[in-house]
């Protein structure tokens, strides 16, 4: 469909009109604004354009670099199929007649695609314009949606001459569409892996598809993708919050499991003015005091605010409190408040008497307000077997349907096969319905959605998603892979049950997963054995947290790399080839540290494990494993507490599909063998 005159002539092909790009560089300007009609109908068949980011209009505009154009704030428009059938596009810019400055002083990207200038896109004939050059191709299924960023400037190059001043510019973003779809089965793609590729820009070979998606810009870790602008939200009805706190009758009571307890600590921390980041989308207290919040007065000038407050303790019940009062994604204006005794066991076995605050309030949450989802689609980065090609953002054409169950596309890994993200039973799964069940009680989770990813927390072995010697003197007899975890097991029934027993392991690759227990070289780092003195940090902390900076390299293969006995790298020591997804692996789909994301295809409203061991904390004998929250960012977790099971498998690289094209509504479909 490379003529938009021709399709339409063809097959009825509709043209949508919706964005008018104007520019003179005789006065320095450069405007971008939506104009009507943006919506055309030809029988079943509907697409819509829609303007999702205001008019922009840049005063005093220049020739600037690529670095600055591409900070520019986009026009993003949206493109609907609210139809039935299946729709091809593409998305053109027509340079208007009258048009007197030549398109090669026009820098253009939409999305982060290679940044060129207009004359070095595809050059297409549109009906009604002198020049047509062709942004992107694609396809939809019905119902389903994609939006772009389009960034225009003049080109840090373009001369400063009076034959070119005296010019302007005026082009439309042209849409053409027509019924029936891209089908990379139809053009002969077949393997999944390939499909995956040339599905992305509708290549015409696999190698073109990857000269694309090389030229990309570089990614940038330390952002998300997308980049989310939050406000401020704030709930008009009252919510209840809790903090359960050591009883003030412990301070100074002569045991040594309160010896650290002092007489305000074991109070709440109450905020009286506060910060919101709209970059982050998180709250910090920029006043507070540590107070029984039952004896404030409530309803007056004053206003009162609460994050979080409670304790922990380690193996021999020494109390270690904490207090939240910076990077908060929730806080309370409180109205009120209560308290009543209790008791709880330590992890010791102590009986600890405690303080319970309840406190009612209004809660402030947070809201998108708008996102620049440019950061989107295929990249590339090396692993250990070779070029491995990504996922990242908010894309929606990365579905796979295999052995009954939706999966998400995580990469196309450096071997060949491709790694999968459970996504439920059914395309729209979220939350708890993303979590598998087990059939099977004999494990204690039967229709359970959340588990432990081991039962045990008080050794650094624990981290592990196998471990080795709780009472080892060495790193290597901790981290021995002898004993099951109880996520593993967890996995093992699962796989037993919906691949083995259901004749879909010949599909199954064993390329590894890596339960990374390496120990990081920047923190004043423990050794992965004590249980005292230095906290121990991993390898995968320091890449998110202080590097920002992923690899799907396993730093330690022959232990940590968990393969089965018939492979031939990494441990050999699983059951099944099934593991979860690291650290590393949300990095690259879109998270960044302290930065809230929601909008990444990996994103659930129900917090789920990854395979990345995060720290062993001394102060409570605690082995954190990594997770990615419900309220959308990297955190860490006991490996006592609960959390969502969503298995990572690979396919093999020669997989066949029967057909799709990677969306919810026309997922790529496992060609089944008899």
């Amino acid at each position: 469909m490379r003529k938009a005159k021709r399709v339409y002539l063809v097959i009825g092909i509709i043209v949508v009109i919706g964005l008018v790009v104007s520019l003179s560089y005789a006065y320095w300007q450069l405007s971008f604004n939506q104009v009507d009609p943006n919506k055309a109908i030809t029988n079943c068949l509907e697409i819509e354009l829609v303007e999702e980011s205001p008019e922009i209009t840049i005063e005093d505009a220049y020739p600037i670099t690529d670095e600055e154009g591409k900070r520019l704030d986009p026009f993003t428009f949206t493109i609907k199929n609210t139809c039935d059938s299946f729709v091809s596009y593409e998305v053109a810019l027509g340079i208007a007649d009258g048009t007197t400055l030549d398109s090669q002083y026009v820098a253009a990207v939409l999305d982060y695609n290679q940044i060129q200038t207009l004359n070095n896109y595809e050059e297409v004939t549109l009906n009604g314009y002198q020049e047509g050059r062709l942004l992107q191709k694609g396809s939809l299924s019905g119902e389903d949606e994609v939006t772009y960023n389009l960034r225009l400037w003049l080109d840090y190059d373009t001369p400063y001459q009076e034959d070119i001043m005296s010019t302007s510019f005026l082009s439309q973003i042209v849409v053409t569409a027509g019924v029936g779809v891209y089908s990379p089965v139809d053009q002969g793609f077949t393997t999944l892996a390939d499909a995956i590729l040339v599905n992305e820009y509708q290549s015409t070979s696999v190698e073109d598809a990857k000269a694309k998606i090389a030229s990309k810009q570089e990614v940038d870790f330390t952002k998300t993708a997308p980049i989310i602008d939050w406000q401020e939200s704030h709930a008009q009805t009252t919510a209840e919050t809790t903090a359960t706190m050591p009883h003030p009758d412990l301070v100074g009571n002569g045991e040594d499991y309160t010896k650290n307890l002092t007489s305000t600590n074991v109070l709440v921390r109450v905020g009286t003015e506060y910060e919101f980041d709209s970059t982050t989308g998180r709250y910090t207290f920029t006043k507070y005091q540590d107070i029984d919040p039952t004896t404030l007065t409530y309803g007056g000038e004053e206003k009162y605010y609460y994050c979080s407050s409670g304790f922990n303790t380690s193996s021999s019940d020494l109390i270690s409190i904490y207090q939240n009062y910076s990077g908060c994604t929730t806080i309370y204006e409180l109205t009120g408040a209560t308290k009543e005794e209790s008791k709880i066991t330590g992890a010791g076995g102590t009986e600890i008497k405690t303080m319970i605050y309840r406190m009612t309030g209004y809660q402030y949450t947070q809201t998108e307000l708008e996102s620049d989802k440019s950061d989107k689609g295929l990249y590339a980065i090396q692993d250990a077997d070779g070029t491995s090609y990504y996922y990242r953002g908010s894309v929606t054409n990365n579905y796979v349907s295999f052995a009954g169950y939706y999966w998400r596309i995580i990469r196309i890994n450096g071997d060949g096969s491709i790694r999968l993200l459970y996504a439920g039973e059914t395309a729209d799964a979220t939350g708890n319905n993303l979590n598998m069940k087990l059939t099977d009680s004999s494990l204690g989770y039967s229709n359970r959605t959340t588990i432990p990813f081991n039962t045990t927390r008080t050794d650094p072995a624990y981290v592990g998603y196998m471990y080795g010697n709780t009472l080892g003197t060495s790193y290597e007899q901790t981290n021995a892979n002898e004993v099951d975890s109880n996520i593993k097991k967890y996995l093992d029934s699962w796989y037993r049950q919906n691949i083995l027993d259901k004749g879909y392991a010949d599909y199954i690759a064993d390329s590894g997963f890596c339960n990374d227990r390496s120990l990081s070289t920047v923190n004043n780092n423990g050794d992965g054995v004590s249980t005292s003195g230095r906290t121990t940090y991993y390898g995968g902390y320091q890449r998110y947290y202080n590097l920002q900076t992923p690899s799907l390299v396993c730093p330690n293969e022959s232990n940590d790399l968990f393969t089965t006995s018939s492979s031939d790298k990494g441990n050999k020591k699983l059951t099944y080839p099934i593991g979860l997804i690291t650290v590393d692996e949300l990095a690259l789909s879109g998270y960044a540290i302290n930065y809230l994301n929601k909008s990444a295809y990996t994103y659930s409203s129900s917090t789920y494990w990854t395979m990345s061991p995060r720290s062993f904390y001394v102060s409570n004998t605690a082995a954190i494993e990594l997770v990615l929250n419900s309220v959308g960012y990297v955190h860490d977790h006991w490996v006592t507490g609960s959390g969502g099971v969503r298995a990572v498998i690979n396919l093999k690289s020669d997989t066949q599909i029967s057909g799709g094209i990677g969306t919810s509504n026309d997922p790529y479909t496992i060609k089944e063998v008899a």
